[in-house]
């Protein structure tokens, strides 16, 4: 049929169907889910080397002093091995806590200080010395024997 000729509300109803019909295409059609997968594989042989922090080996504490009110502590160590140490941090360990003693730079291997006596006398008293690198990672030595008058 001719579209001159056809009924003049048949056109509109037509479109009218049409557009509906894709509107509510869009709409299911947007709602469901997709999917997709994909595989791929790949092997590949690396091996990413990291440092190793060595700490300060053969720590010792020596008492040069003892008097009423200060205990005088010489600390030795032998310097780490590791790369890039920026220096060391001392730190006593007094009953069951710690105390940082403050730091030194890479190239010091002994370090000195008094401490309160009362440390010594009625607390175990132990030290250590932290490797300190310019990459951030730290590394602690084994205690020291218990400092003693």
């Amino acid at each position: 049929m001719n579209p001159e000729h056809a009924a003049p509300g048949i056109t509109g109803i037509r479109r009218a169907a049409v557009l509906v019909l894709l509107v509510a295409g869009l709409v299911v059609g947007s709602s469901l889910p997709s999917w997709a997968t994909f595989t791929d594989a790949a092997a590949v042989n690396t091996t990413v080397a990291t440092a190793t922090v060595a700490p300060p080996t053969g720590v010792t504490a020596r008492v040069t002093k003892c008097t009423g009110n200060a205990v005088y502590a010489t600390l030795n160590w032998t310097a780490s091995t590791a790369a890039r140490v920026s220096g060391y941090r001392i730190r006593a360990y007094v009953g069951g806590a710690w105390q940082d003693q403050g730091t030194v730079n890479a190239a010091t291997t002994t370090w000195q200080a008094g401490v309160n006596p009362v440390y010594v006398d009625k607390y175990v008293m132990t030290m250590s010395v932290w490797t300190l690198t310019e990459y951030g990672w730290t590394a602690e030595s084994a205690r020291t024997e218990r400092i003693v008058c």
